[in-house]
């Protein structure tokens, strides 16, 4: 279809681009450490070394904030680069495939997607919202991370799509808040280029 197609990103908007790379930052930090299993234990260490918060306060501290405007996006692109071979080295089929077993939760599928979404591993965090969604399709935070996805990936239709569900399927009200901030992202994009 014609409205999904993007135009090359060397034409796009870059700051609702970079705004929606640090949402994801921002909701990584919030899951309760979710650091910690992908083999990032040093991660508040090293924050603490650049803002000068104190170590055991500076994750939550980030996850108030909207966009994690406190550092620069190559700062947490080195923060976030996850080590862990076993973690990196699964396909996008292998991450679905262990996802759907009965025993992993909603939650767990999610963590699993963010995880691989700050990494910019974009087909794996696909991988594990998708199994997350067949675990509670009526849910609205694999619509919103699918939403905030698809924006980075330039697919604006697939991202405002996913993120007016998310909007509608969302009960908390601190949650429907960050959802329209990212829809409030896409809409330079929107009017720059129609049909994006």
């Amino acid at each position: 279809m014609a409205e999904d197609v993007a135009p090359p990103l060397s034409q796009a908007p870059t700051e609702p681009l970079e705004h929606l790379q640090r949402l994801l930052y921002r909701e990584f930090l919030a899951e309760s450490d979710l650091y910690k299993e992908v083999g990032l234990e040093r991660l508040p260490i090293s924050l603490s070394a650049l803002l000068g918060w104190p170590a055991d306060e500076v994750i939550w501290r980030l996850a108030e904030t909207t966009f994690v405007e406190e550092l620069s996006l190559e700062q947490l692109a080195t923060l976030f680069r996850i080590h862990d071979m076993e973690l990196v080295s699964k396909t996008a089929a292998t991450i679905a495939r262990e996802l759907r077993e009965a025993h992993v939760s909603y939650e767990q599928a999610i963590r699993v997607g963010l995880a691989y979404a700050v990494t910019g591993m974009h087909a794996h965090a696909f991988a594990a919202l998708r199994a997350a969604a067949r675990k509670k399709p009526q849910w609205a935070r694999h619509h919103y991370l699918y939403g905030v996805l698809a924006g980075l990936m330039g697919n604006h239709a697939r991202a405002v799509r996913e993120l007016e569900r998310a909007l509608e399927q969302e009960p908390y009200e601190d949650a429907r808040q960050r959802v329209r901030a990212a829809i409030e992202l896409l809409a330079p994009m929107r009017q720059t280029f129609p049909g994006y």
